[in-house]
């Protein structure tokens, strides 16, 4: 059964019709070239964009630059990928019409090249270097300083765009080169778990097969990514959207028409680390019961279980096992314990999910509920002897 329609809208170089929360970071950007847009050669535009993996950095700077019209042209060189100053100048060359030699020639006489070509064709461009920091400072500090090259360009013919994961780039250059480049900084905060729902729904919209998921697995892969105050590594919509895609390759490698909960958990093992057996091990037996409590609970097929219902199956547990059954408030506590260590994840319900007042719903998300109870329990049971 075919599920995934669009297998591009997956790719990190496709741009959405719209981004979602990050339109102003797009302004900001634009703002910052606009005068060189409308005015090519009147100055030398610069902009720094920071933010960390998945940030929507470079989906940002793709959008921007397709809006980009003659007579001005757009040039995006991944350093990642070319890391040396010979890699990315020719690159650059490439995209805008010049040619330059490969090798036998030195940085500076690389450079000259490269800018009396740019005269002599009057050309103007807006040049992208993302993930600048893969570079030397030195390196850096060249391609800062070619837009000021006016002598050799005959005017101002470069805006430039750097792309980081912090701005620390900038303290290694040296202090003339820092005041050259300014601080016109664009900053892209992690995305939370709204905003991480919200590109997964645009995107599922686009991609998927209708009728092939439910908004509740947009929900769980939202809430195992999103970030929140004070969470590291989460909020990378690039890990999001893997997700989503994983879950709907094992939807279809499994001969179904929808995405399941547990396609979402397989394809999150896959991508993440997922619950560490040491970590599982190190919690108290009734944490450990509670888990199985949620586990089995989940069995059912839905994404999310109400506390209510745990809190009756934890009862069921303990009977099995031999327990008496912790206080309310004490489950509540290794609830926290258990969504502290990444274990579950929790969320208030929304309205319109058919549950009256607001109610704590519980998932898991990383893990395979067949290959967790069967840790779980033998945990438990040895724990017990």
């Amino acid at each position: 059964m075919r599920i995934i329609v669009r297998g591009d809208a997956f790719s990190p170089d496709f741009i959405p019709p719209a981004l979602p929360h990050r339109e102003e970071q797009l302004k900001q950007l634009s703002a910052y070239m606009r005068s060189f847009l409308d005015s090519p050669g009147s100055f030398y535009p610069r902009a720094v964009l920071v933010g960390r993996q998945g940030s929507g950095k470079t989906v940002t700077l793709r959008s921007f630059g397709g809006s980009v019209k003659p007579p001005v042209k757009f040039a995006y060189v991944s350093c990642f990928i070319n890391r040396t100053f010979t890699a990315i100048v020719s690159s650059l060359a490439q995209q805008l019409g010049i040619v330059v030699p490969k090798r036998g020639l030195s940085r500076d006489e690389l450079v000259n090249v490269f800018l009396e070509q740019m005269r002599d064709k009057d050309l103007f461009a807006i040049v992208a270097l993302d993930d600048v920091f893969n570079l030397a400072p030195d390196a850096i500090s060249i391609f800062i300083r070619m837009g000021l090259e006016t002598d050799k360009l005959g005017t101002h013919r470069f805006g430039l765009i750097l792309v980081s994961h912090t701005p620390d780039f900038i303290d290694a250059l040296d202090p003339s080169t820092r005041g050259i480049l300014g601080k016109p900084i664009v900053r892209f905060p992690p995305y939370t778990r709204d905003q991480i729902f919200d590109i997964l729904r645009q995107r599922a919209e686009i991609a998927l097969a209708p009728g092939s998921y439910d908004e509740d697995i947009l929900d769980m892969i939202a809430d195992i990514t999103g970030a929140e105050e004070g969470a590291e590594n989460k909020g990378d919509a690039r890990v999001a959207l893997d997700i989503l895609y994983r879950a709907a390759n094992n939807a279809e490698s499994d001969g179904v028409s929808r995405i399941t909960p547990e396609h979402v958990r397989r394809a999150s093992k896959e991508v993440l680390v997922g619950i560490s057996s040491d970590i599982l091990k190190g919690l108290p037996l009734h944490a450990k019961l509670l888990l199985l409590a949620i586990v089995r609970a989940l069995r059912g097929g839905k994404p999310y279980v109400t506390f209510g219902e745990v809190e009756e199956m934890y009862k069921v547990v303990c009977e099995e096992f031999g327990q008496k059954p912790r206080t309310h408030s004490q489950l509540w506590a290794y609830l926290g314990e258990l969504r502290n260590k990444g274990i579950v994840e929790t969320r208030l319900n929304k309205k319109g999910e058919g549950l009256r007042g607001r109610t704590t719903l519980i998932s898991i998300g990383t893990e395979p509920l067949d290959a967790l109870e069967k840790a779980i329990t033998s945990m438990a049971i040895e724990e017990l002897r």
